[in-house]
Order: structure tokens, then sequence, then C-alpha cells
């Protein structure tokens, strides 16, 4: 039985269609599921969900058919983004869902993100399903397992959401849904709220013909800041293919990345009940953990990853989670999930509660940063680059956080090597609090990266 190892990452399956995974990848994914789901549970049910690409169709009905085999019963969304199917495991008391995405990343990709016994997926239990699938541990069970189709989830977040979100905005919003799944519900959602919005790329498309669906690159919303100067909009959103993210930009066209964002949700969280816990992934700026305890609140670091953020949330109780990438985490009035567009709405809403004054965004903290930087490696082998890393870069001086990858922090910079989980490449992220403390940090880490490798292109 040939599958391979490297789909199974670090907080979700994800490779190329057809080359790393396909439908018959997907039957035993769907088995092997279906066998930790019959064994945990009397009643065995799993919600399963799709985002828009076009190998989605024909992986769903493959691991719907993994999983019945085993006695599932397949509740069946429909095709939504991944924050509905975290919605409806709590709507309909669900221990267990499963979203086909491939999330950010191009086109040819898809893979699963997994909910079992309400717990996000990560780590050693995706390695279990892998083991259990190259052990052909299947039990054979005389009852099949059968497929609902259940079309209410959306009118039931939709008046969720009106229930919760309290605004009376006057403000002119432009939306890139990038051809991703968003499209399929965005119109209906803001419509809800009496929003003034216009989007571009509304209509969903697997082929992502206009950009990628990652708005954490630049690049990638050039047309939304010129749908902002068109339409004289006065803010900007824009989400991943499968919605789960958001990056925000202002009608100057200036772009308010996640980490700024969760200072702004911060402090409206912690203005109205202080002491609140507040996660963060290792890739924020400094600015966080600062403003958090000057907010009178408690800063959590975690590791990057959508999967560690909500066990940190969890097991911590805390309020609210974010991570630079641009999942935002609402535990306080909303379900611990990571959910783009209902970002966008408690945004909105703090903006209406500072009476539609966009000089919220002025008060930011500034220092130098850059985005994520990322540097391919073939076939995986950026961990046994990092391995090496660890063992052999030297910094003097410095306060080092290896909890994912290597920080090293300076007085008046830090920078950040780290391993991505869910493509080939290395990451890195620098912020200095001047232009010469920024080149000091940049070169310090450049000279470490070339004496382990002297071959890698940088392009800092």
């Amino acid at each position: 039985m040939i599958i391979r190892k490297d789909i199974f990452r670090a907080y979700d399956i994800r490779g190329i269609y057809p080359d790393e995974l396909d439908e018959k990848t997907f039957l035993l994914i769907g088995k092997a599921i279906g066998k930790q789901v019959v064994e945990k549970s009397a009643d065995p049910k799993i919600c399963v969900c799709m985002d828009g690409r076009i190998s989605g169709p024909s992986l769903k009905q493959s691991l719907i058919s993994g999983l019945t085999y085993m006695g599932v019963t397949v509740i069946d969304i429909g095709s939504l983004p991944t924050p509905l199917l975290y919605y409806s495991l709590k709507k309909l008391n669900i221990a267990n869902g499963l979203m086909i995405t491939g999330s950010h990343n191009p086109a040819n990709y898809n893979g699963i993100k997994m909910v079992l016994n309400n717990k996000t997926l990560f780590d050693d239990h995706i390695r279990d399903i892998y083991e259990s699938i190259i052990s052909e541990e299947f039990l054979t069970t005389m009852t099949k397992g059968r497929v609902i189709n259940n079309a209410t989830i959306l009118d039931n977040y939709i008046a969720d959401i009106q229930d919760d979100i309290n605004i009376d905005s006057k403000l002119k919003v432009s939306i890139d849904c990038g051809n991703g799944i968003t499209g399929a519900i965005t119109r209906k959602v803001f419509d809800a709220l009496n929003v003034n919005f216009d989007i571009i790329y509304e209509n969903v498309d697997g082929n992502f013909p206009n950009h990628p669906p990652d708005p954490t690159n630049e690049n990638n919303l050039i047309e939304l800041k010129n749908n902002i100067i068109k339409n004289k909009a006065d803010i900007g959103f824009a989400y991943d293919g499968d919605g789960d993210r958001i990056c925000v930009m202002t009608n100057k066209g200036k772009v308010i990345w996640p980490d700024q964002l969760l200072i702004l949700y911060s402090r409206s969280i912690l203005k109205d009940s202080p002491d609140q816990k507040i996660v963060y992934d290792i890739k924020c700026s400094k600015h966080v953990e600062e403003e958090i305890i000057n907010n009178f609140g408690i800063p959590i670091l975690s590791k990057t990853g959508h999967s560690f953020i909500k066990k940190a949330i969890i097991e911590e109780n805390a309020s609210l989670g974010g991570e630079m990438s641009g999942h935002i985490f609402f535990a306080d009035r909303w379900g611990g999930f990571d959910d783009g567009i209902y970002a966008s709405l408690r945004l909105l809403e703090i903006i209406y509660r500072e009476g539609d004054n966009l000089e919220i965004f002025n008060s930011l903290p500034e220092s130098i940063t850059t985005p994520e930087i990322n540097i391919p490696f073939k076939d995986n082998n950026h961990f046994t680059f990092m391995d090496l890393f660890v063992k052999l870069a030297k910094f003097n001086n410095a306060s080092i956080i290896d909890i994912d990858g290597i920080k090293i922090i300076y007085p008046d910079s830090w920078g950040l090597i780290r391993c991505s989980n869910t493509t080939s490449n290395l990451v890195l992220r620098f912020e200095a609090d001047n232009i010469n403390a920024m080149s000091k940090i940049q070169s310090l880490v450049k000279e470490e990266i070339l004496k382990i490798d002297d071959k890698i292109e940088l392009p800092f």
C-alpha cells in the first residue's frame, strides 16, 4: 500500500493533487478516521465539508465512502468556508468534522483539516492516521454508515451573527474573496447586517484565475487596493481560499497585518473585561505582548499553527487568539475558531463603537517589520536544514525562544527562522526599532544560514 508520509503534516493533511494525494488516498484516510470515530462513539457521526477547489467533489466522495464503509454516519454540509464546518460541530453538537481544503495554497493543492472528539488534530494525532493506514487496521462492520445532507448551516450561521454583532455603520467596505469559497456566502452575511460593500472575485473558482488565495502576500492585495481607490471605500477585507484567514487594508492602501489586528481586538476585549488571557504566535510583533500587558491582559505565547492556537485557547481558557498568518480566534462571544468573515465584522463593530472613527489605525505602535520571507526547499529538506541550524548557529548575547524554530531576540530587534508545516519552505520574519537594527539582525541571521549552506539564495 503506497501512501506518502509527508502529506501528514503538523496540523493537517495536505499535498499536491493528484501527484501526492488522490481519491485512493482519501478513501484510505476515510477508513482510518472512520475506525477512530467508530471506536470512540456508540453513535458515530462526522460532519464533512469542502471548499471550492476543482478536486474537491471527487475527493469528498472518496472520503465519505471510506467513512461510511466503517459504519460512520456522515452529515454533508456542502461547500462552505472552513469556519462553517467548525460552527456546524457546535450547532449540531457533533464531535467530529472534516474539511476538505487546500487553504491558501495554489490551485493544485488539496487536503483535510480535522476535528475528532472535539479536538483539532495536530502532530502525533495526525501521524496516527498514517500509521493506521499502513498497518491496514480497518475493522469490518456489518452496519454501513449513511449520508445525511444538511443545508441549514449557513442560515443558522447568519442568524447567530446577527444576534452577536452590533453595527449600524455608514462605512463603505471593499471585499476581495479571491475566487475562494467565501464568495459563496459573503454577500449574504454582509447584506444581513446592512453593510455597504462591494465585492471583487466573488465567483468561486478553484483555478484562482485572478491571484493566489493567500492574502498575507501583499502582491495578492493589489486588486483590493485598486477597488478601495475606485469606490472610495473606507476599509478593505481579503480572505484566503477557505475563509479562515483575514487581511485588512485601510482607505490609504496600507495593510493592517494580522498581528496589528490582534492588538485592536485585544484592546476592545480587555476594555470590557480585564485580566483575560490572549494567545499569540511566535511570528507576531513584540508590540502584541506589550499591548496585552499594558491593557491589563495576560499574554500567552504559542507555536504557529491553527491547531496549536486552538489548543492553547482551550487549555488557558483564553478569550482571544491570533497568529501572523491571519487566523483570528474569538472565544469571548464566538466559538473559539478562526473565521475571517466574523473577524471582519468584529473590526467593523469596534470602529462603529468609536463613531466610525478610522483613526484607531493610527494608534497602532510603529516598528519596522518584514512580511513572512519564504525560502523554498525540495522534498521537505527544510526540516533537515533546520535541525542543523538549531545545532550549529550561534548568536552571542541574544535571548532565544525555541518553541517553534529559533527566535533570536535583541533589545532593539528580533529575527525568526522556522519550518513551514504546510509547504516545503523555511519561513523567516524580522522586526526592528530602526533601519540600522534591522540591517544588523538580518546580517547576523544571513551569516549563520550561509555557514550551513552557502548556496541558499536569501532575498535580504
